[in-house]
């Protein structure tokens, strides 16, 4: 028999805080919490890319873009980012003018611009991306490969098909 008095006593588990309770219950469900993700994301790395590199959120995306596939135009960037095109069109005149990237005539259309990284841009996105990266790991520390794995196919099905429902771009305002 157990003496009650050397028994610790029962603890209550604590109250979930406001955000738990939020991203647990909400009208918005999963879309609440791939929103909530992607603001812990972005906004702890874009403003230390601000504050050591100069490098504000539309130039990083289109470096990110051009790392992945180039040449490029403008508008491309835009349907790979969801970001307004006046927002894109800042940021890659700000790349522009600190020689990250270089625009040269399109292949087939004259009146296009085609955008490409520079050596130096290339160098830029090359010390930016680990940052990201670890912040990305950070974000999914919790969860085992297969885990990842899942979650990864199904924001990709969720992208294509809200990609196919709603065009490139979506429905979103030219600006915001």
């Amino acid at each position: 028999m157990t003496d009650t008095a050397t028994r610790p006593p029962a603890t209550e588990a604590p109250e979930p805080s406001l955000t738990e309770r939020m991203l647990a219950e909400n009208a918005l469900g999963e879309v609440w919490r791939i929103c909530y993700l992607a603001n812990l994301f972005v906004f702890p790395i874009y403003a230390r890319f601000e504050k050591a590199h100069d490098i504000l959120r539309p130039e990083f995306v289109t470096l990110f873009c051009l790392a992945h596939s180039q040449p490029l135009i403008a508008q491309d960037v835009v349907d790979m980012t969801g970001l307004p095109k006046n927002t894109i069109s800042r940021g890659v005149n700000r790349l522009l003018s600190r020689g990250l990237i270089a625009r040269g005539a399109h292949p087939v259309d004259r009146r296009k611009a085609s955008l490409r990284l520079t050596p130096a841009g290339r160098t830029m996105f090359e010390r930016l991306l680990p940052e990201v990266e670890a912040r990305r790991a950070t974000l999914t520390e919790g969860l085992d490969t297969a885990e990842r794995e899942e979650l990864g196919r199904l924001l990709l099905r969720m992208a294509r098909g809200a990609l196919g429902r709603l065009g490139e771009g979506g429905d979103r305002p030219p600006s915001y």
